[in-house]
């Protein structure tokens, strides 16, 4: 630092010894420039001016070397300074962040000293003689390069900070944390010594609670800009603050900087522009033709100067003398050109102020200056008087006070002629005109003696154009108005010739002036034609009825190159034209396609015309026939609007079908008839609405009968669902994206089937239709589509038709019903059964309680809430768990039971309704009766048993109705019969069954088990079986039977002497002592036998009765191989 500020003084030093070698020189300089004007005056002696200039040179060239001497002691200094510069750069970097922090301080006083050396050095150089602007050009650079490094350390400073970022519940802030408004600060226009005052709003646009102040702006705005801002403290989130900016500009300069903040999170800045007003010139043409002019004559152009910027300026516009390159043409035809050019504010209207001097050739200029303001034009009128036969050519430039807008250049060329008589305007040109009509103009001629004139016009043209006076005089340096007439007639194009083209339709007239010798000019025109064209010229709107209205369409050309307007007029009170009631423009050439709506008032024949006319008053037929038709019924809505239903609701609307035909009297009112034909008859009038296949409506009922003054409701239901084949289209895609990883054979044939026929997807991938279903579905983006119905309309009852008989019908008394049906899609869809909007429970058991789970799931982007339509209390179904509220993109399962009381198949539509749309949803089931085959139909005979041993038998139960996959629940019971059964000594019954409960799957049996073990003797044991179904249906009853005996041998036969009904009596057993001796002394058991004899006519009949004697199988005598034996005893 010490050897800069030695370098310093030794410049100042030196600077303050040669400023009185400056004046010198620059007295040198003075009498050098003395000299040399009175060498010329005085014609002075050669030697002394040869020592003279002589010892100016010496002086001229010591004084050279001195600037040469400076400027290199400039550059050393600056060089220096560039130097140290980049070593302390290179210190920075290779130091720590914590060494530049703390160094920081140091730099800047390093930077603050050399910024203050320059400006004492700046201020030196100011002060010294004879020092060129040029020298002084490198004091910018030290200033600026200072500024510049000052403002990298701030930047450094800050960046090097630690700061904390905006976070909130885990989400980190991206971008900037303060926002401004404005983003940048622009001090547009501004005067030297005025303030400006502007404000900039600060806005916290962290997550958190933030902070911020001003550090500081750019160095080389410091001497100008302000700030004004008052700490706010804590800001939230959203929160704003206001910083005041005044500008007080003292120098008239652009600058451009920035104002710096610091916040909690990081540093920013806004963007400060202070611009100085300018003033931009331009004019709207460099070249100015005035074209052939007659010698005499005055003719005016303009050419606009406009300034668009906020500074104005005073001009002056000359000729352009001083440029060869530009006033060579010129300066050829000076001699016989007078120019004139005048100044006009277009704001005011006014004339500005000229000067009239006389340039070097004598020629006569008006050279006009004045002043244009700040965004505003003027308007320079440029006069051609020509003198002489000639092209005449002159360049203009106009000058500048303000020394940054350049001179702008343009130039005026015209050609002028001499004859004693001549047309100013030569070329007549009458536009475009149309046949029939009548065009006039005013030909001016003018002459410099006195002439007598004749107008001739082209023998194939004097029908259709006239020039009025056809004579005339014409006074010297004086002007004679000629009337021309033009009335182009359909025979133009044959009668004109030559002078006509067909394909373009020009047409180019000359006309002739007879004097001294001829003078020709020529009228041009185009002409066209003013027709328009209707297509078809004939409409048959064939039979409308009373309650419709039909629509044809026409189209209206216009023929001619002209716009046309049109219009049709006094249109009669059954038709209607669109768009805009008939009313238009038509643009050359164009077509217009018009509605003309036909709608009857009354049963009768129609012929009319509509009239349309044209801006010049010519009128074109549209003719047009029609009948019209009272049809015998009506009805109540020809047009029926349903509300948006979402894929696979239902919309209802109703309306009525009504029969007001009561009296044929076709005096008192209007009756159904066609056109002028017969009356229809008075009675019971039948209808028939026909619905496409394809569309999506259905009419309940779609034929019926009203009688006379009645009606009938109908009920029109709209149910918007997917096109199959717009599915099976989806389904085959799907199915061919997946063929494609196999084999391309298989794409091949997947599109030959599904051209050829549908149902191969349908049939054989009904999983890939079902997907494609609720791909479809889910998104399905709305459609709006029309639909209209006819309904046909005959005489008598339906329900009395004969056979093949058919009633009497007319197609000319269809009635129409048109139907406006908009889809949207559905706000919840069910996505379990593969989306199936049905409920299907089966074939379910009377009795039996079936459940079944529906998943819904919410595809739109809002929350629903969900309400559902009430099921028939007393029915079998019943909502278990609904749903409430369902998230976007939520699935929740709905819990639906099915409780069949009866053998009928059940139906209910469950609706799920939310705020926009509703969901309907099908739930069915068939409640059947249980129903079982058994092996045995009513009696299961044990047979005989010895007491205490058992005796097994098996029997099948296999239910009929259940369908696969149902379950059944098979219960046995014992019930009491009519016979009272003894039971055992346990007290339990002798007859005993296994399982006695239990489930039997569909399509399969169950065995069942029965066993006899009765402990005492007893010939007539019985008890009754029920197979009862979910404990509620007898579905079966079978009687066991059986008999004990306390010896494997018994006789059966005779008259039973014992009573046939066991005893309720339970005998309690016996001791075994006594037991024994009861087997020793077992009673003898006597058989009653009754004989009964007949006698008859011609021999006796013998009495015959029959014993059996059986044998008991048991497991006491197994090793006997006794078997069980029957024997008859035959008595007579």
């Amino acid at each position: 630092m010490e050897r800069r500020i030695q370098a310093v003084l030794s410049l100042k030093n030196s600077i303050t010894s040669n400023r009185v070698l400056l004046l010198w020189l620059s007295w040198g300089m003075k009498k050098l420039t003395y000299l040399m004007l009175s060498l010329k005056a005085r014609k002075m002696d050669c030697n002394i001016i040869n020592k003279q200039l002589g010892l100016m040179f010496l002086i001229t060239s010591s004084y050279r070397a001195f600037r040469e001497q400076q400027k290199s002691r400039k550059i050393e200094i600056v060089s220096k300074i560039l130097q140290e510069k980049a070593s302390i750069f290179k210190q920075k970097n290779q130091q720590s962040c914590t060494k530049a922090i703390k160094s920081g301080g140091k730099c800047k006083d390093s930077l603050l000293q050399r910024k203050k050396t320059w400006r004492y050095i700046e201020k030196t150089c100011k002060r010294a003689a004879g020092i060129s602007k040029e020298e002084m050009d490198t004091k910018h650079l030290a200033p600026r390069t200072m500024k510049t490094e000052i403002l990298e350390e701030k930047k450094e400073e800050f960046q090097t900070r630690i700061f904390n970022k905006g976070t909130l519940s885990g989400y980190e802030h991206q971008g900037r944390t303060f926002y401004t408004k404005p983003s940048c600060v622009h001090f547009k226009d501004f005067d030297v010594g005025k303030i400006y005052k502007k404000k900039i709003v600060l806005i916290n646009a962290s997550y958190s609670i933030n902070y911020c102040k001003p550090v500081g702006i750019s160095e080389w705005l410091k001497d100008f800009i302000t700030i004004q801002f008052d700490p706010p403290g804590k800001m939230s989130a959203g929160m704003s603050c206001e910083v005041g900016v005044t500008f007080k500009p003292v120098i008239n300069e652009n600058l451009e900087g920035e104002v710096m903040f610091m916040a909690q999170t990081g540093s920013f800045s806004v963007p400060l522009k202070c611009t100085a007003k300018t003033c931009t010139l331009a004019l709207d043409k460099v070249l100015v033709d005035f074209g052939t002019h007659v010698v005499g004559e005055r003719i005016s152009r303009a050419v606009i100067l406009t300034n668009t910027g906020a500074l104005g300026t005073r001009f002056k516009v000359q000729t352009s003398a001083g440029d060869s390159s530009r006033c060579g043409a010129t300066a050829e035809s000076s001699t016989t050109r007078t120019v004139e050019i005048r100044v006009q504010k277009v704001v005011l209207s006014i004339y500005g102020f000229y000067l009239s001097v006389k340039d070097s050739t004598k020629q006569l200029l008006r050279v006009t200056e004045g002043e244009i303001g700040p965004f505003s034009s003027v308007k320079l009128q440029i006069i051609f008087m020509p003198s002489i036969p000639g092209d005449v050519r002159a360049e203009f430039v106009i000058m500048f006070d303000n020394s940054d807008c350049k001179p702008l250049y343009f130039t005026a060329i015209g050609v002028s002629v001499d004859v004693p008589v001549w047309v100013p305007n030569p070329n007549i040109d009458l536009k475009i005109c149309m046949y029939d009509r009548l065009y006039q103009d005013c030909i001016v001629i003018r002459t410099k003696t006195m002439l007598h004139l004749k107008f001739e016009v082209c023998k194939e043209l004097s029908k259709h154009m006239k020039l009025l006076p056809k004579t005339g005089c014409i006074q010297p340096r004086s002007s004679f108005s000629v009337q021309l007439k033009f009335l182009p007639r359909r025979s133009l194009p044959e009668d004109a010739g030559s002078c006509f083209n067909e394909e373009t339709s020009v047409l180019e007239a000359p006309v002739m002036v007879q004097i001294t010798k001829q003078i020709n000019f020529t009228v041009h025109a185009i002409v066209t034609t003013s027709d328009l064209e209707i297509s078809p010229a004939e409409i048959n709107f064939g039979y409308c009825t009373i309650y419709e209205a039909v629509r044809t369409n026409v189209t209206l050309t216009n023929k001619s190159i002209l716009p046309q307007e049109f219009g049709f007029v006094r249109l009669p009170e059954f038709v209607e034209i669109q768009p805009n009631d008939g009313l238009g423009v038509l643009l050359p050439l164009e077509s217009l396609t018009l509605h003309i709506i036909f709608k009857a008032n009354k049963a009768e024949e129609y012929s009319f015309e509509l009239t349309c006319k044209s801006e010049v008053n010519r009128q074109f037929k549209l003719s047009c026939r029609a009948v019209g038709v009272h049809p015998p019924l009506e009805l109540s809505h020809s047009l029926v609007q349903f509300a948006a239903t979402a894929l696979n609701d239902v919309s209802t609307a109703t309306l009525y079908v009504m029969n007001s035909h009561v009296s044929a009297n076709l005096f008192s009112h209007a009756v159904p008839r066609i056109g002028n034909g017969e009356v229809a008859p008075v009675g019971p009038t039948s209808f028939e609405f026909y619905v496409p296949e394809d569309c999506p409506v259905a009419i309940k009922p779609s034929v019926g009968t009203v009688l006379p003054g009645k009606k009938s409701l109908i009920q029109v239901s709209f149910r918007p669902t997917l096109s199959d084949q717009l599915i099976r289209e989806e389904a085959a895609q799907r199915l061919c994206e997946a063929a494609a990883t196999g084999h391309v054979l298989l794409v091949y044939y997947f599109q030959i089937f599904v051209s050829l026929d549908g149902i191969f997807i349908t049939k054989l991938f009904p999983q890939a239709y079902i997907a494609a279903q609720a791909f479809l579905t889910r998104n399905f983006r709305g459609r709006f589509e029309k639909y209209t119905i006819p309904c046909f309309v005959a005489s008598g009852d339906i329900d009395e038709k004969r056979g093949l008989e058919s009633l009497s019908f007319s197609p000319y008394n269809t009635l129409y019903l048109e139907l406006h049906c908009p889809a949207v899609a559905p706000s919840v869809v069910v996505t379990s059964d593969n989306g199936k909007n049905t409920v299907d429970f089966g074939n379910v058991a009377v009795g039996q309680t079936i459940l079944k789970q529906t998943t819904l799931q919410n595809i739109s982007p809002e929350k629903l809430e969900l309400r559902f339509s009430v099921l028939n209390p007393s029915g079998p179904f019943l909502l278990v768990r609904p749903v409430r509220m369902l998230e976007p993109g939520e699935i929740r399962t709905l819990v639906i039971s099915f409780s069949p009381n009866e053998d009928k198949l059940f139906f209910e539509m469950l609706h799920i309704q939310t705020v926009k749309n509703n969901l309907p949803l099908r739930i069915t089931g068939y409640g059947v009766m249980p129903s079982i085959i058994c092996s045995v139909e009513e009696v299961l005979d044990m047979g005989y048993v010895l007491t205490r041993e058992k005796a097994t038998s098996t029997f099948k139960v296999k239910p009929l109705v259940l369908n696969q996959g149902s379950v059944s629940t098979v219960f046995i019971d014992r019930r009491k019969s009519s016979i009272v059964p003894r039971l055992n000594y346990n007290g339990l019954s002798v007859f005993s069954v296994l399982p006695t409960e239990g489930e039997i799957l569909a399509g399969e049996s169950q065995d069942f088990t029965v066993t006899f073990s009765p402990e005492h003797e007893g010939l007539y044991y019985s008890e009754c079986l029920k197979v009862v179904l979910f404990g509620k249906k007898t579905a079966h009853v079978i009687q066991l039977k059986g008999a004990a005996r306390d010896h494997p041998m018994y006789v059966e036969g005779g008259i039973p002497l014992d009573v046939p009904v066991e005893s309720l009596a339970v005998t309690s057993p016996l001791s075994s002592k006594k037991t024994r001796k009861e087997e020793l002394q077992e009673p003898v058991k006597s058989i009653l036998l009754l004989l009964e004899h007949v006698e008859g006519e011609n021999a006796l009949l013998p009495a015959v009765t029959e014993l059996k004697v059986g044998a008991i199988q048991t497991a006491q005598f197994a090793s006997k191989k006794v078997k069980k034996m029957q024997s008859y005893i035959r008595c007579c």
